[in-house]
């Protein structure tokens, strides 16, 4: 629409035009049984309405502390070994003068 082809009468009546939208007594009663009703969900129903996202956190902390533990006692495992390895060295020759690790 072009500005120079305004309509008076247009004009006055959005001029004139307000908006007064009644009141609704039970709008913040409403919004808060809203809010109260969502508090009341209990773990075990949070829960199932979550439950491939629980399931796969859980999987990926289970799998995380598998291979940190077998990590842990593969590096135990090795150290033991050759603490055995060179004690069994200088047990044989004495003049292989190989030292414990400490």
């Amino acid at each position: 629409m072009n500005p120079t082809d305004s309509d008076p009468s247009l004009s006055r009546v959005l001029a004139d035009w307000q908006v007064a939208p009644k009141a609704d007594p039970n709008f913040r009663p409403a919004v808060w049984q809203r809010i109260r009703a969502g508090t009341r969900e209990t773990w075990a129903n949070y829960v199932r309405a979550h439950l491939v996202g629980w399931t796969v956190t859980t999987s990926l902390a289970v799998a995380g502390a598998v291979w940190t533990g077998h990590a842990a006692a593969q590096a135990k495992l090795n150290a033991s070994r050759e603490k055995m390895i060179v004690s069994y060295l200088v047990d044989l020759d004495p003049r292989v003068m190989a030292k414990l690790p400490h």
